[in-house]
């Protein structure tokens, strides 16, 4: 009978620890995609003040031609993408941190 109460007291633990790590990664994750997020609109931004300058086409004419506006194109693609993968690892870290969730409501009942 002791065993078995040793048993739970540290089958407890374990999930309490995995809890612990899930909880980590999912606020690791989403610090992740926050930082992505404010990338990509610090990207878009730039874009923007290039393109209230429309106006006067020699600015436009010499982004054009050095190419800020493709380099900046291509750097909103590549944030975009990066953001798309935060989004999955946060969902992933998400359903993670629900199982460890459900196992600690198992163990609780045992």
């Amino acid at each position: 009978m002791a065993a078995t109460a040793q048993g739970r007291q540290t089958l407890k633990q374990l999930v309490a620890l995995k809890r612990q790590k899930a909880e980590q990664d999912f606020a690791l994750a989403k610090a992740a995609l926050q930082a992505e997020e404010q990338r990509l609109a610090q990207l878009q931004a730039e874009l923007s003040a290039i393109d209230a300058n429309a106006g006067d086409y020699v600015d436009f004419a010499l982004s054009m031609r050095f190419g800020r506006t493709a380099h900046l194109m291509r750097r909103i693609e590549a944030a975009r993408q990066g953001v798309a993968l935060k989004r999955k690892e946060l969902d992933a870290a998400r359903e993670a941190f629900k199982n460890v969730l459900y196992s600690e409501d198992r163990v609780g009942e045992v």
